[in-house]
């Protein structure tokens, strides 16, 4: 990879991992689940239906300056008479997390176990694991800054990616959850990729968000990708169906995640941006194993997957790219997080899928070895 200067040559070679999400409640239960789906990459699992804290809207804002619960949502509270004072904290632990390197100011944006019960369950097994298993890489995520910052609003209900201040609030908290999160397990001593998820992308372009530049978007994602390769980290983006990938080709990032069972064709409408981008050394995250429908988790098997694998291989070589560098750098996911439509026992099977499907493709091209 260009920017991880400490792992040059790593490539996925059709290793899985998660998304993120899992429907469950029992913690232990889907953080074992997941490891046993995705040992070389484990991902913590985020648990949506455990509590409002876990909804990929909320689980990043802790930390967050004057904010209020609304309902089953966060937002920001300007009028508060501490608003200036919580403010100038915030900026003063960026300062000192980011500049001075202070643990104590990184801690400051941590994730607490009411609002990502899964990191600390996946903490707290990590060191078996790792003794146990062949771990490769460790993944993470975040709600990527245009998400969040377009659905968290103010007390005017006005979206806070629109106000200056919120907006750079918002990004720089995102950057320090990445940051927070590595931190936790660089004792480890293993490769770290934080996941952006930017699932709001989706309506980029639109009317909604006709004032929003695309060099704004790119400048966001920018600083928290650059934050992650500060760290010696991999920043990888997951984004739904027709996003306008050309976008986020442009950007530092170094994975790109995509619907490849529902929208395939959408990753392949930029051949030049796809060439550029695989040319310094990105990878593409093959989101093969359905999650958006109930009916294709349950019959789905692994021969109509590596019908539909092969089918998008054959239109990317079709556009002129090599196939074998393709196979090297294709990362296995699921289509999108597991936690929404799914119940449990579909979801453990997109896991089992996942694993198996990751297995076959590796057994497949001689990367098992």
């Amino acid at each position: 990879m260009t920017h991880n200067k400490a792992q040059p040559d790593l490539e996925p070679r059709c290793r899985a991992t998660t998304i993120g999400s899992l429907p469950h409640v029992d913690v232990a239960r889907g953080t074992e689940l997941m490891l046993e789906s995705t040992p070389a990459l484990p991902s913590w699992v985020q648990f949506p239906k455990r509590n409002m804290y876990e909804n990929m809207m909320v689980q990043f804002t802790e930390g967050l300056p004057s904010l209020v619960e609304k309902g089953d949502r966060m937002a920001f509270d300007t009028s508060m008479p501490t608003f200036i004072e919580e403010i100038t904290a915030f900026y003063e632990n960026y300062l000192a997390a980011m500049e001075g390197g202070i643990k104590q100011a990184l801690d400051y944006f941590a994730i607490s176990e009411q609002y990502g019960a899964g990191f600390r369950e996946l903490l707290s097994r990590l060191s078996e694991h790792v003794q146990t298993h062949d771990v490769w890489l460790l993944k993470g995520q975040v709600t990527g800054p245009f998400t969040l910052g377009t659905n968290l609003l103010d007390q005017e209900k006005q979206c806070s990616y629109y106000d200056e201040t919120l907006h750079d609030i918002v990004v720089k908290s995102v950057e320090l959850k990445a940051a927070w999160q590595m931190d936790q397990w660089q004792d480890f001593n293993l490769p770290m990729m934080i996941f952006i998820d930017e699932p709001a992308l989706l309506g980029f372009g639109s009317q909604t968000f006709i004032t929003v530049s695309r060099e704004d978007v790119i400048a966001d994602i920018n600083a928290v990708t650059n934050t992650i390769h500060a760290r010696g980290g991999l920043a990888g983006v997951h984004c739904e169906e027709n996003t306008d990938w050309s976008l986020l080709m442009e950007t530092e990032l170094d994975v790109l995640d995509f619907d490849a069972y529902d929208h395939m064709q959408a990753i392949s409408l930029y051949p030049a941006e796809l060439h550029a981008f695989l040319d310094r050394g990105g990878w593409l995250g093959w989101g093969i194993v359905p999650t958006l429908d109930r009916d294709a988790a349950a019959s789905e098997t692994l021969e109509s997957l590596l019908a539909r694998f092969d089918r998008g291989m054959e239109l990317l070589k079709s556009k002129g790219f090599d196939s074998d560098l393709l196979k090297r750098r294709a990362l296995i996911t699921p289509s999108c997080g597991a936690g929404g439509v799914l119940t449990e026992p579909l979801a453990e099977r997109v896991l089992k899928l996942l694993r198996e499907f990751s297995w076959m493709l590796r057994d497949r091209y001689g990367f098992s070895g």
